[in-house]
């Protein structure tokens, strides 16, 4: 199966990846290797996915990652999504060093960020506002808010070994209150990396430490401080420059309860993930479609303003308007009418308009050198001012479930197309630089670059944002307050 192209076709139709690129005609053939985990070769290389990219000229190949790379031919670009493995960071890298001029999806520098929440979120930390965006020509009062501040939640890490006194008193000293979040340290696809719980006592902490909540919930953890977000978030999928973004349900009272009967710690279940649903559920419907999508016809907006939470600052006050402007496009949404309203979900937060989402995108994917991650923001019920709005990211992953989004194909080929194309740059010699076969997790998590000796308590990212990226954050223009990044209209940055 392994180096054959034509996944889950008969092995008469199937040719073997060992071949140099080549050319079909004219046109050249872009080969892509795939080394991916066995849910992700199920999901993504489909007969349907074959077809598509096999019509724009497009060849994918499951690689063997336990094999050397170098033995199964010429690719112009490789794709990975696997679990940690030093073996395969070395064979990545033995590979581009025989031929640099592959384009690999993504930085091993990059996803080792991401893949440790106590580092995933310090791009949002390195400044005390988080970053701050500033939409062009806009005027405080005219058209909804104009300065955007995106920041991470307060969190603390939780160290195995850590005495209930000892958490205790680091949250305390975070200024964190209940309810709080309680998250696995490591998000790379081991065991237990989706569990979730939410502490409403200090006192439970206890159960949390000896691992009596789940088997998935147990220390390294991060405790994450909650914010009020109405119950709803916002996916965004990245892609290079393209981003979609999508709705998806999340913490809300439904799933706390009445406060005054809140105690303990409680575990949740997937909430936000959209198979965790039966089909046609409410939380189903609420996840049925694309907000909008940057590259889509019909999913743009007529203005950057359409998804306000209202001129006046007032939350919410134009929510449903908004939700049917951006649905009168091409893309998916639920069937409403008056006898059939919107899930209650979207009668709280507005989502966050194209050009902020746009923006953050493209800052997250200087600072951590990857083009193919999602970040889950939300909307926190309190807000600074009617001419600013703040917004939370919650996590960061890399290679999400894309296969998620109505009509991935097309948009999964369309981004491996612009990759090979050279629209995109991606990976690089130091970035891909494999883990020391004598690394710990938590090394092998920063890499070789020193990662895990900074600070994610003090912002102090440059050296490890630097080491995944390929080239620098762009500039603050000088007008802008410090710390903010003023982005003009999407055609120009895309």
């Amino acid at each position: 199966m392994f180096g054959e192209t034509a996944i889950g076709y008969q092995a008469e139709d199937m040719d073997v990846g060992n071949s140099p690129c080549c050319t079909s005609g004219n046109r050249k053939v872009l080969r892509i290797g795939c080394a991916l985990l066995p849910k992700k070769v199920s999901r993504y290389l489909t007969k349907s996915m074959q077809r598509i990219a096999s019509s724009r000229g497009v060849e994918l190949v499951l690689l063997d990652h336990t094999k050397p790379l170098v033995d199964q031919g010429e690719y112009d670009a490789i794709v990975h999504k696997l679990r940690p493995n030093k073996d395969w960071e070395r064979n990545l890298h033995e590979y581009i060093t025989a031929r640099p001029g592959v384009k690999v999806i993504d930085s091993l520098a990059g996803i080792r960020i991401v893949h440790n929440r106590a580092t995933m979120l310090l791009p949002l930390r390195e400044h005390p506002d988080g970053i701050t965006l500033q939409k062009p020509y806009s005027r405080n009062g005219r058209g909804g808010y104009n300065i955007a501040r995106i920041q991470s939640p307060t969190q603390v890490e939780i160290t195995e070994g850590m005495s209930l006194a000892e958490a205790q008193t680091r949250l305390r000293l975070a200024g964190l209150t209940p309810p709080l979040l309680v998250k696995p340290l490591w998000t790379d696809g081991r065991e237990g990396s989706h569990g979730l719980a939410v502490l409403h006592d200090m006192a439970a902490m206890g159960k949390v430490l000896q691992g009596g909540v789940s088997s998935s919930l147990k220390p390294p953890l991060v405790v994450q401080q909650f914010v009020d977000h109405g119950g709803v978030l916002f996916k965004v999928y990245v892609l290079g420059v393209r981003t979609v973004v999508c709705l998806r349900p999340s913490l809300g009272d439904s799933h706390l309860g009445r406060e005054e009967r809140r105690a303990g710690v409680q575990s949740l279940p997937r909430i936000s993930c959209k198979s965790s649903y039966a089909k046609g559920s409410p939380e189903d419907k609420l996840s049925a479609g694309i907000i909008y999508d940057t590259a889509a016809a019909g999913g743009r907006f007529s203005s950057p303003s359409d998804f306000d939470c209202g001129s006046d600052g007032v939350r919410g006050s134009g929510r449903l308007e908004s939700w049917g402007r951006v649905h009168q496009g091409a893309v998916s949404a639920p069937d409403l009418s008056p006898q059939r309203p919107p899930p209650e979900q979207l009668l709280h937060p507005s989502a966050p308009p194209e050009w902020v989402t746009s923006a953050l995108a493209g800052t997250l994917r200087d600072k951590l050198g990857l083009q193919l991650f999602n970040f889950d923001m939300i909307c926190p019920a309190d807000q600074p001012s009617p001419h600013e709005r703040l917004y939370y990211v919650v996590d960061i992953n890399y290679f999400p479930g894309v296969d998620k989004i109505p009509d991935f194909e097309h948009i999964f080929v369309d981004f491996l197309t612009a990759t090979c194309e050279g629209d995109l740059e991606c990976g690089g010699d130091r970035a891909l630089a494999p883990a020391d076969a004598g690394q710990t997790d938590t090394e092998m998590a920063g890499g070789e670059d020193a990662v895990s000796s900074v600070s994610s308590d003090k912002g102090d990212v440059g050296r490890l944002l630097m080491v995944g990226a390929d080239a620098p954050a762009p500039a603050a223009p000088p007008p802008a307050p410090a710390g903010t990044t003023t982005w003009g209209p999407l055609e120009q940055h895309s």
